[in-house]
C-alpha cells in the first residue's frame, strides 16, 4: 500500500507496472499543461501500422521533438538578411 506520506514508493509501484507491461518510455504529447501522455509501444504500433505496402520500417526510437524544433526554429530562412 502507499501513502501520502511514501512518494517513492508510489513511483516505484508505477514504474514496475510499466515495466511488466512492456510499453516503454512515456511520451508527452503536445505541452505541459495538457498532461497528455503517449506510451512509446503505442506509437510505434500505429507507425508500423501505416506504412506503405512493401516499405519495411526497421528499429525505431521515439522522442520528444523540442531539440529538433528549438534549432529550426532558429536558423534563418534561405537569403534572409
Amino acid at each position: 500500500m502507499t501513502t501520502e506520506q511514501s512518494p517513492q514508493r508510489a513511483d516505484g509501484w508505477t514504474a514496475a507496472v510499466r515495466q511488466r507491461l512492456g510499453l516503454g518510455r512515456l511520451l508527452p504529447l503536445g505541452g505541459a499543461v495538457e498532461g497528455a501522455w503517449i506510451a512509446e509501444t503505442a506509437a510505434a504500433s500505429v507507425l508500423r501500422g501505416a506504412s506503405v505496402p512493401g516499405a519495411v520500417l526497421g528499429t525505431l526510437r521515439i522522442g520528444p521533438a523540442t531539440a529538433a524544433v528549438d534549432t529550426a526554429a532558429r536558423a534563418e530562412p534561405a537569403g534572409a538578411a
